[in-house]
């Protein structure tokens, strides 16, 4: 799969204003709906995995492209990009380092352990409720685990690698607990590490709100 990386690493921000560039840019750029996943027209959400996505990694602005279109798009008008308005303020883009590989994706007969960068948003209103219903850290750990392979084959499918029929994930979790914020509404986040037998490439995001920069992991071992 082709993944490109792009960083501004003359500006700093704070990950609480992931959503704010992730606005700008995509009211700059809003005749391309890859990058803010709405309709141009009827500006209905469209569902999908987001093919560009944002972050922002030791408070350096990342983006993040995938797939051939995903690439091809980004390289064409991010690299004209001279400036970025974050809460009023214009901030010259002086530097960019753009990296576009090759990268491996998909299951593997050999087991990854990746880390959580930022917070996995992994619960649901549904599966929040059973969570919280659940006393024993075994139990809660088993959910968790379930809704991670959950989201891997939802990322594999959306990227249009699919599973034979004897291919299984499994995965195991060490998750703790953190605070998230998302569109000001306050949630249970999670940060940790797990191990899977699937290929992930760095910094791609998994679970709710990966555009805005939730769920980003890296490969540990």
């Amino acid at each position: 799969m082709k993944k490109a990386t792009l960083l501004f690493n003359n500006i700093r921000l704070n990950p609480s204003q992931t959503h704010k560039l992730r606005g700008y840019l995509g009211n700059v750029f809003k005749d391309y709906d890859l990058i803010h996943n709405h309709n141009p027209k009827t500006g209905k959400l469209i569902y999908r995995y987001p093919l560009i996505q944002f972050k922002i990694m030791d408070k350096t602005p990342c983006l993040i492209a995938l797939t051939e279109m995903g690439v091809k798009i980004f390289t064409e008008i991010f690299m004209k990009l001279e400036e970025i308005i974050i809460e009023g303020k214009s901030i010259p883009v002086h530097e960019k380092n753009l990296k576009i590989e090759n990268v491996d994706f998909g299951f593997s007969k050999e087991t990854y352990i990746y880390r959580f960068m930022t917070p996995w948003l992994g619960l649901n209103q549904k599966n929040y409720a059973a969570y919280s219903g659940f006393k024993e850290r075994t139990e809660k750990d088993l959910l968790l685990q379930k809704i991670l392979t959950g989201n891997i084959l939802s990322l594999s499918k959306d990227l249009g690698v699919f599973l034979d029929k004897d291919q299984r994930i499994h995965n195991r979790a060490d998750l703790q607990e953190t605070r998230a914020n998302l569109k000001g509404k306050k949630m249970i986040g999670f940060k940790g590490i797990f191990k899977a037998n699937f290929i992930i490439p760095d910094d791609l995001g998994i679970g709710k709100s990966v555009s805005r920069g939730y769920g980003s992991i890296r490969r540990v071992i």
